[in-house]
């Protein structure tokens, strides 16, 4: 494990070290939230990444017609890639809803 890697993706990890499991929670700006949980994300090399497991959440919230941008795809994915290599938790804002990613342990 890395020097600087300040929590144990192993945790989050499923028994085939495939897939990251997480918990999603959408908050709109008149306070309805929508959670998912799921193998979200893939096991990185050393922290989990955000590939195609962005469509699943994103159906399973009602989102995914919001990744119809690919540049709001991908810099969505780089984002939650980029705050994974240092926390276990993810937090995204915009006008339309804000976003936190919680990595759980995975569904045995």
């Amino acid at each position: 494990m890395s020097e600087t890697l300040r929590y144990d993706p192993a945790a989050y990890t499923d028994d085939a070290e495939e897939f990251v499991w997480c918990t999603v929670t959408v908050t709109l700006p008149d306070g309805e939230t929508r959670t998912a949980t799921g193998d979200y994300l893939n096991a990185g090399n050393p922290t989990p990444v955000l590939c195609c497991g962005i469509e699943e959440a994103a159906s399973e919230l009602g989102l995914l017609h919001y990744l119809a941008d690919e540049r709001l795809y991908l810099k969505v994915c780089e984002e939650v890639t980029r705050q994974l290599s240092w926390r276990p938790v993810v937090l995204l804002s915009c006008p339309e809803f804000t976003i936190k990613l919680d990595l759980v342990e995975p569904v045995r």
